[in-house]
């Protein structure tokens, strides 16, 4: 089938799905940094303690957990295209409710439920638009999803800074949502199923139906529709990522996971607090962090490909250049460098994820690999049930170089996991 996807080429059919699991992506993130900018405005609103906040990103991580488990099992046993959709549909509704939310437990639980349907939208998103891909052009379109989800970082950002300070918060979330509607949209007009997984279900005519498809759009031809690809019954079991063969790597990227996800939401979650202590405009400094994030993934499109780093050489390098970033952000004393430092910090720790989210399904066999973006949503979420509350005491100290030295060493020791990786993928089939 790799050899079927490169002769079809690269072309109009992949552009459009791009479009539409980077639109999934784009409203993945907006929705997902909306509690970060919540903290301030929820606090006063409620008068919350610092210590209570923090179990909105709590429960909130629990239903993700749940959520990407769920749907990262059914879509490798019933498909990509349903928990698509109903992930993101999720997403649209509870979004807007959350608007309305009248006391801060209805506001936790209904951001919850946005959780829920951002959890199985990551474990789905990326492996939908990577199995209609041709080996050669994996890498770049894989980090071209996490650009669009920087594109939606950006206008979180530009939203808070623009509607937070007059209009509330209640707008805020309700404007964060419309990316959500959108795609719902979308994904209603564009409804294709992945070929990989019709060949493994043994709907190998509703298969080829695909990839004539692509052929047409693309301006290509398939030349043989004699496709052979084996039937897999045993799709969808989390314990097959524990068998003998994929244990090993199941352990290394579930450890450099967890790592990425505990340092970026450990650095993230309090830096406006953090960097209003330090006499800077916040909303506009994470503004322009966040669109600092656009040429580091830039960067990562250009070197994750084969005939450059690779995937591996690439997250060493970004996961190191980040832990120093935050080390020169911890004891530069002038504000106005910190304030540059952290957003050379984002570029370099952003681009991680584009790079684990290319890499993590290619090291898994199709009939497992939504699962195992299931379980890497998992990973992710376990820390943010815990940053929340070590940032807040870490923000509390008097040391204030604490809060970003606790994070550059959790990115060291990223870094050193990453040496665990014996297998590139750049360019190999999968």
């Amino acid at each position: 089938l790799d050899n079927i996807l490169s002769e079809l080429k690269l072309g109009k059919f992949q552009y459009k799905m791009l479009l539409l699991c980077g639109g999934g992506y784009f409203a993945v993130c907006s929705e997902i940094l909306v509690f970060v900018y919540l903290s301030g405005p929820a606090t006063k609103e409620w008068n919350l303690s610092q210590y209570e906040y923090p179990w909105l990103p709590f429960f909130s991580g629990i239903a993700g957990i749940i959520g990407g488990y769920i749907f990262g099992t059914i879509s490798d046993r019933f498909g990509r295209q349903m928990p698509f959709i109903i992930s993101i549909g999720i997403c649209c509704i509870f979004g807007v409710a959350s608007a309305f939310a009248h006391t801060f437990e209805w506001l936790v639980a209904i951001r919850s439920m946005v959780s829920f349907g951002i959890g199985g939208l990551e474990a789905v998103d990326f492996v939908l638009l990577l199995e209609f891909l041709p080996p050669r052009n994996r890498g770049a379109m894989m980090v071209a999803i996490t650009f669009f989800g920087a594109v939606g970082a950006v206008l979180t950002g530009g939203l808070a800074w623009l509607i937070l300070p007059q209009w509330g918060w209640r707008w805020f979330v309700g404007a964060a949502a419309i990316p959500s509607i959108i795609i719902f949209l979308l994904r209603l007009l564009i409804r294709y199923e992945s070929p990989r997984y019709l060949f493994i279900s043994g709907k190998t005519e509703q298969a080829i139906k695909v990839l004539r498809k692509i052929a047409k759009e693309n301006g290509s031809e398939l030349s043989t529709e004699n496709i052979i690809c084996e039937k897999s019954k045993d799709r969808g079991h989390i314990s097959e990522l524990f068998s003998k063969d994929l244990r090993a790597r199941t352990l290394v990227v579930s450890l450099v996971w967890c790592f990425q996800s505990t340092g970026y939401w450990g650095v993230t979650i309090y830096l406006p607090e953090y960097i209003a202590s330090l006499g800077v405009d916040s909303y506009f400094n994470m503004f322009t962090i966040f669109i600092g994030e656009l040429p580091g993934l830039v960067l990562a499109m250009i070197l994750i490909e084969k005939h450059m780093l690779g995937r591996i050489k690439c997250l060493k390098l970004f996961s190191i250049a980040t832990s120093i970033s935050l080390i020169l952000f911890a004891f530069i004393p002038v504000d106005f460098l910190k304030a540059v430092i952290v957003i050379v910090c984002y570029f370099f720790m952003v681009p991680i994820y584009s790079i684990l989210n290319a890499f993590t399904p290619e090291i898994y066999p199709t009939k497992i690999r939504s699962t195992a973006m299931g379980w890497a949503n998992i990973i992710i979420e376990i820390p943010g049930l815990i940053t929340p509350f070590v940032g807040a005491l870490l923000l509390s100290s008097d040391i204030k170089w604490l809060y970003p030295v606790v994070w550059a060493v959790n990115f060291f020791l990223q870094f050193l996991c990453t040496f665990g990786f014996k297998v590139e993928t750049a360019g190999a089939g999968i």
